[in-house]
């Protein structure tokens, strides 16, 4: 006799799973800024439209992956920040469990093209929904550049609980400045609806402050 208990297909398991690490589009934002950082980016740029809902693209001049890096990063648990429990003791790293490349791009559309300083040319992947459909030589510069497209397009159920373009907006540029704050040596920008809004030049802590929140730097107090 069968029974009521069963294995949900991979990819609904995927599309669940995402939930946990994507709950909008500010939520993806973090995570590929976070993998800039750990990256070793100087200079980290943001794109987004319609609040993030169909364009998100993050570009960084890090230390980029090869060809087998560029398509094991999007496997589940896949990570090169921990290799055995005990590395989670000793964390150095933003990123380290492995899971949230593969949930974005489980409910989105996903291109990303990268290299590395050992490769004579990049990569360039195409994931939809989870499922890989090019990988590909490409010729790029040194870095990662990540495009996530049509988000949640795949769970419209998810979708419709994304609140307005302004809101979704807001949440993207606060998760902005808050990563900004935090890495004042990083030159980063932020362009919406192809217009630039911020643009962060590297330097001290005192510096991010000032320009984050247009103020002179003569009037902070040193601590």
């Amino acid at each position: 006799m069968a029974g009521i208990i069963h294995l949900l297909p991979e990819g609904t398991a995927n599309q669940i799973a995402a939930g946990e690490v994507v709950q909008r589009p500010a939520s993806v934002v973090k995570e590929l800024v976070e993998n800039a950082v750990d990256a070793g980016a100087t200079t980290i740029k943001l794109f987004i439209k319609n609040g993030g809902c169909t364009h998100i693209q993050i570009d960084d001049n890090g230390t980029g992956m090869n060809a087998f890096d560029a398509r094991m990063c999007w496997e589940r648990h896949a990570t090169s920040k921990i290799t055995k429990a005990e590395d989670l003791y000793n964390l150095h790293t933003l990123g380290f469990r492995g899971e949230a490349l593969a949930s974005i791009a489980s409910v989105s559309e996903v291109e990303m093209r990268t290299k590395n300083a050992s490769e004579s040319v990049g990569t360039r992947i195409v994931i939809n929904a989870g499922k890989l459909e090019i990988q590909e030589n490409v010729a790029t510069t040194q870095g990662t550049s990540i495009a996530v497209k049509n988000l949640f397009y795949n769970i419209p159920a998810r979708k419709n609980f994304l609140k307005s373009i302004t809101v979704e907006t807001k949440h993207i540029f606060e998760e902005y400045q808050r990563i900004a704050l935090a890495y004042p040596a990083i030159t980063f920008e932020f362009t919406n609806q192809d217009k630039i809004l911020s643009k962060l030049r590297g330097g001290t802590l005192k510096n991010r402050i000032a320009d984050l929140f247009n103020v002179q730097e003569a009037e902070l107090i040193e601590a």
